[in-house]
């Protein structure tokens, strides 16, 4: 691939138009997108603007609204559908790329920053969530918003990159809480380290009066109304979410997920998945670019350049951070993505993009394969809708075979994208109200059950499969009466 301004340009708007392609086509999956999908619908029909809900009449603590406001607008301004949720992940993942692209062509030069973006976009995890409904893309914004205006303002001194800062701060307490903080604290306290008196200097030059004032205007009035009206919501966010998640392997406070227990360090595999396939390929390009020069020189490089320093801490705090925490997931590490991809852009394009014009087909290779793959994986999922757990087609299927709205019920538990795809409540049955129906009078519906649950029932009942998805199998039920305790 020809280092040229139009062959990038055409590479990053084939990374959007393959996202803009999967967005609109791939069905919500369980448990997450769904989950955040069907919470922010509720928010936009409920018009209620302070409590997310995890279901109808039952509050989400789990996480603070921003991601949540986003869609539910999303579902004001186009309506329901797989496409207007996910939106919102892909808007606010192009304004991170913008501020990258800034910062980099401040720093450099134009191609370094559209390559930045480039290799930001291509990245299997940022690909993936920048049209995913959940709230890790606002968070990586947040983070990146807070970090970039901080080196801009060392590079610069305008005051409003410093207010920007705090801008960034307060939004990442509405994106994803108290951890926002924590990752800009812990990634600046690292890199003062090196020069303490220098650096903490640096720091003090930022508004922090008036932009501290401006995160706790920004943040702070949401979370006191989501306790006034919800009371506990600050002891489970605050204490149970940021501290026993990740501290208590065995923590069994969560009331909306599960426990992912991972063994230790489990998070550089995972950072190594969601790089892919630029993360490879750096240590190639790394050996190749620094094999001439020794250890001394480029501890020295690091520690003398503030900047480099920083962009380093940044797209390694996370990992770091994480290494000895058991329940983590890969989609922690999407805010470290943007500090790499400047990291690797600045790598590829020195001695004038000497790099890039000698290994074409290993950077075409890395442009094009998770878009392309993504594509492939779309018509595979087209074909054999199964493969994924989500219940679109199921909840298709019993629309198009209830000529007179027989109801729906499901056996023990629904699942998120039955609730987002019905868009009503949905009625749920134990076993043994089931097993318990009176028979004497006809009746027509239809039940939803896990696959296997069926070996369970022992009234002699007709149930006719309509529909088999990955996890659930719809029965239409005829001449029978359902006695349900709801």
């Amino acid at each position: 691939m020809q280092n040229t301004f139009k062959n990038l340009i055409l590479a990053l708007f084939s990374l959007v138009g393959a996202r803009l392609i999967v967005m609109y086509y791939f069905p919500l999956t369980d448990s997450t997108e769904a989950r955040y999908a069907n919470t922010a619908l509720m928010m936009a029909k409920l018009n209620d603007w302070i409590s997310p809900y995890y279901d109808y009449g039952v509050p989400f603590w789990g996480k603070p609204p921003l991601s949540f406001w986003a869609e539910a607008l999303s579902y004001k301004f186009l309506g329901i559908s797989d496409f207007t949720p996910r939106l919102p992940s892909l808007f606010i993942s192009l304004a991170t790329a913008w501020l990258m692209y800034h910062f980099v062509k401040t720093l450099t030069n134009t191609k370094s920053a559209l390559w930045s973006v480039v290799i930001y976009f291509g990245m299997l995890l940022s690909f993936q969530l920048s049209g995913a409904v959940l709230t890790d893309p606002f968070l990586a914004f947040s983070t990146t918003l807070s970090l970039v205006a901080f080196m801009l303002f060392t590079l610069k001194g305008k005051r409003s990159w410093g207010y920007l800062f705090f801008i960034g701060l307060g939004l990442g307490l509405l994106a994803k809480g108290p951890l926002a903080l924590v990752i800009i604290g812990g990634i600046l306290f690292l890199w003062m380290l090196p020069s303490i008196k220098t650096r903490f200097a640096q720091l003090g030059q930022l508004p922090w009066i008036k932009g501290t004032l401006l995160m706790v205007c920004i943040s702070l009035p949401w979370y006191i109304l989501a306790e006034m009206k919800t009371p506990g919501f600050l002891n489970y966010f605050i204490i149970g979410e940021h501290f026993g998640r990740f501290l208590d392997a065995g923590w069994h406070g969560d009331k909306y997920g599960y426990v992912h227990k991972n063994p230790h360090g489990a998070i550089w595999l995972m950072w190594l998945a969601a790089s892919l396939p630029w993360g490879l390929s750096a240590f190639f390009f790394g050996y190749q670019s620094l094999h001439q020069h020794t250890q001394k020189e480029v501890f020295f490089k690091l520690f003398k350049d503030p900047i480099l320093c920083l962009l380093i801490i940044w797209a390694l705090f996370l990992v770091l951070f994480f290494t000895l925490a058991s329940n983590v997931i890969w989609t922690y590490v999407l805010p470290s993505l943007p500090a790499f991809a400047i990291l690797l852009a600045l790598l590829l394009n020195q001695n004038e993009g000497s790099l890039i014009q000698k290994y074409p087909k290993v950077i075409a290779v890395n442009i094009y394969l998770v878009p392309v793959v993504s594509l492939i994986g779309l018509v595979i999922v087209a074909w054999f809708p199964n493969l994924v757990m989500s219940e679109k087609y199921l909840i298709a299927s019993y629309r198009h075979h209830a000529s007179s709205q027989e109801p729906i019920y499901f056996l023990e538990k629904k699942s998120f994208s039955s609730m987002y795809y019905m868009n009503e409540p949905i009625q749920t049955t134990s076993l043994e109200a089931f097993n318990d129906l009176n028979l004497s009078n006809e009746s027509h519906y239809f039940v939803v059950m896990n696959k296997g649950d069926e070996k369970h029932i022992t009234q002699p009942i007709d149930l006719h499969k309509v529909y088999s998805s990955k996890s659930y199998v719809l029965y239409e039920v005829k001449n029978t009466f359902l006695n349900i305790e709801k």
